[in-house]
């Protein structure tokens, strides 16, 4: 027997997590790179989801097929070559919908690794990600970084070097890459494809941010510079950026040899395409145009907070702060004086009402002990102004 959905949110009250992110009373936490629920399209998703359900509803709660849903790969194929920062077509078949990018890292450490391999990382990375790759059994091995991203100057002497095992994949951010905002030239994307081919190895490219851009376009994403016969690297895109992360839903872009690998893994053989009832309700709102809509907004709301932040940063700190103004992405790369330990600072700021990431959280090896990383992302103007106020008088307790 069928109980009747009740309707009254208290029903849903529980003493378990409702959300992942937990934040105490009182304290501004800059620390998670998360879009702020004021900024989710309710509204449209809710009106987009009750169209699914009325007319396509039997399809979106049904197993989906194992690269995802057709409708989907077709849509999102039209709207990513659309895009000026997409400077080549898109086609379908060479998309697999993923669990957001996240779940993508974890099918290709199924599909591409097995333990015992290494993957090269660059100094900073995106903190779990190495957690991800060590409970994989996998040796993680960072490659510097420059105001540019990752040295692949550098990257070719360690390949060369003999005393280095060689990688089966390399992980990098190349456009607005967290922490550190930078964006990968074009000629260092180049020649991380060369250097992938020439060597054997996949470039896993997070590309997450490739779509929030605020000042200038990003170069292409790097799978555009791989040519080879089956492919060499992979981007991976997120609807949790530019949409909502609760769907749960992203893609990997590569070429359709490479593609086979993940789209005969048993996992899918057994559950079908992952978040088939979040790939119906996103293709129609890319049909409706709801997705470039939202992410134009997107853009102007988070350009106007960068520049909130870099004017408080320069206003509080002065000289003992140094950080580039990001131009797309969520984040700030903050650098204080060699003799600031930003995560002995941690539990001062904290006592003050604000909270960060360490930029130490963020090496393979202990590095960036005095840098930190903010975003902007989850609070409005106000509250980011007055965030960095509380930092800067726990920066002068720490220092007196």
């Amino acid at each position: 027997m069928h109980r009747e959905p009740m309707m009254d949110d208290q029903s849903l009250k529980s003493h378990m997590p409702d959300a992942m992110m937990s934040i105490p009373d009182g304290t501004l936490d800059l620390g998670w790179g998360h879009q702020s629920s004021g900024l989710h399209p309710v509204e449209a998703i809710r009106n987009v989801a009750r169209g699914v359900l009325e007319s396509n509803g039997l399809v979106a709660l049904q197993y989906g097929p194992e690269q995802g849903f057709g409708a989907l790969l077709e849509e999102l194929s039209a709207f990513l070559s659309d895009q000026d920062s997409y400077t080549k077509s898109v086609e379908p078949d060479s998309l697999f919908l993923t669990a957001g990018a996240s779940g993508a890292l974890d099918l290709a450490c199924t599909a591409l690794m097995k333990s015992g391999d290494v993957v090269f990382v660059e100094e900073p990375t995106y903190y779990p990600v190495s957690r991800m790759f060590h409970e994989r059994g996998l040796e993680v091995i960072g490659v510097p970084t420059d105001n540019s991203g990752i040295r692949t100057d550098l990257l070719r002497e360690m390949l060369d070097d003999p005393k280095i095992s060689r990688p089966v994949a390399l992980y990098t951010i190349p456009s607005f890459h967290n922490p550190a905002s930078t964006v990968l030239p074009v000629h260092r994307r180049q020649e991380l494809v060369e250097l992938a081919e020439r060597h054997e190895f996949v470039v896993l490219s997070d590309d997450v941010y490739q779509l929030l851009h605020y000042d200038s376009l990003p170069p292409p994403p790097i799978i555009t510079f791989d040519n080879t016969q089956s492919g060499c690297a992979i981007s991976l895109g997120s609807f949790s950026k530019v949409l909502a992360p609760g769907l749960r839903l992203g893609w990997i872009q590569a070429n359709p040899e490479l593609l086979k690998r993940f789209v005969n893994l048993g996992l899918l053989a057994s559950g079908g395409g992952l978040s088939q009832f979040s790939a119906v309700l996103v293709q129609r709102i890319l049909r409706y145009g709801l997705l470039a809509d939202n992410i134009d907004f997107l853009r102007k709301t988070y350009a106007e907070r960068i520049q909130v932040l870099a004017g408080a940063l320069r206003s509080r700190f002065g000289d003992l702060a140094t950080f580039d103004v990001p131009a797309g992405g969520y984040f700030f790369w903050v650098t204080f004086p060699s003799d600031v330990d930003t995560q002995e600072l941690l539990p001062v700021a904290q006592e003050h009402g604000v909270s960060y990431r360490p930029g130490s959280d963020f090496s393979q090896s202990g590095m960036f002990s005095n840098s930190l990383r903010i975003s902007f992302s989850l609070y409005d103007a106000a509250d980011l102004e007055l965030s960095v106020k509380r930092l800067s008088e726990a920066l002068k307790e720490y220092r007196s």
